[in-house]
């Protein structure tokens, strides 16, 4: 999978054109958030380029084998019917003139499986909201008080395909609440390699690398009660002065009671409807 080029002085908002029959505005999902549609929709999805993951190395425990402990990982997230977490991020964006340069971000996510997602984004540069409840998803830009709407099929899995292939559009952390996380890492992954129990934010955690082609990935998985991830750092080695993406992930709450008002939309009064503009094919 290619790494997609950071794009300096872009404007980070989503994209309009007027068609020149209907005079309609149009938004591109690509476009709602340059780090929300790539950097962060693609922290797991980008990092998880490569194709045989290395074995453990002989002696070593097997409840430590970076293989175990993914696979466990993506068992607990797989499991739970219901789960929300809280993200604090960091981003670099890497300018023309190679100067290399950090924003920060925060996300909500929440889930219910098979059939609900709502995120709320915002970092330096924006802010958007998504709803999915298993017929329609969502997209508000809180900032300039647009929608856009989309039919959607009446699983996660299935709608973040088709808002990846249909609009572009890729939600931030997506693999993490997709149902098998370590079927993504084991198809893609090159090689890993478990490197020890170190701490996050106070927490013990078995830290592991993976490696791919164009995109590394270390993650951070807690090692005392439930095995779920707690940071996740992405570097994408193929970009020039290799910017990286970072998330803290905290608050988990799994199999957590949800309601389902919570993947109802909430517009502010006067916001403006417009279209997702469709991919162009080949992209």
């Amino acid at each position: 999978m290619n790494v997609p080029p950071f794009e300096p002085n872009d404007p980070i908002r989503f994209e309009t054109r007027v068609e020149s029959s209907s005079r309609r505005r149009h938004c591109r999902g690509s476009r709602m958030h340059r780090t929300f549609s790539r950097a962060i929709a693609l922290a797991l999805a980008l990092l998880l380029t490569g194709s045989v993951a290395a074995s453990a190395e002989d002696g070593a425990d097997a409840s430590l084998s970076p293989e175990n402990l993914l696979r466990r990982m993506s068992d607990t997230l797989k499991n739970a019917e219901t789960l929300r977490f809280h993200a604090e991020i960091n981003f670099d964006d890497v300018l023309i003139s190679g100067q290399k340069l950090q924003f920060s971000g925060a996300a909500d996510v929440t889930v219910r499986r098979p059939d609900g997602v709502y995120i709320d984004y915002r970092d330096d540069l924006n802010a958007k909201r998504f709803w999915y409840d298993g017929k329609t998803g969502t997209l508000l830009d809180t900032v300039d008080a647009m929608y856009s709407t989309a039919s959607l099929p009446a699983s996660i899995d299935a709608a973040v395909d088709q808002l990846k292939d249909r609009y572009d559009l890729r939600l931030p952390l997506g693999e993490l609440i997709s149902s098998d996380l370590f079927e993504h890492i084991d198809a893609r992954a090159r090689g890993w390699g478990y490197i020890g129990v170190n701490d996050v934010e106070g927490t013990p955690a078995h830290h592991i690398a993976v490696l791919g082609d164009g995109v590394d990935l270390q993650v951070w998985i807690q090692r005392d009660g439930s095995p779920l991830p707690l940071k996740l750092v992405v570097t994408y080695k193929d970009v020039p002065q290799a910017p990286q993406y970072q998330a803290v992930l905290m608050d988990w709450k799994t199999d957590a009671r949800v309601s389902a008002k919570t993947f109802e939309p909430e517009l502010p009064d006067g916001a403006q409807e417009i279209e997702f503009l469709v991919a162009e094919k080949g992209r």
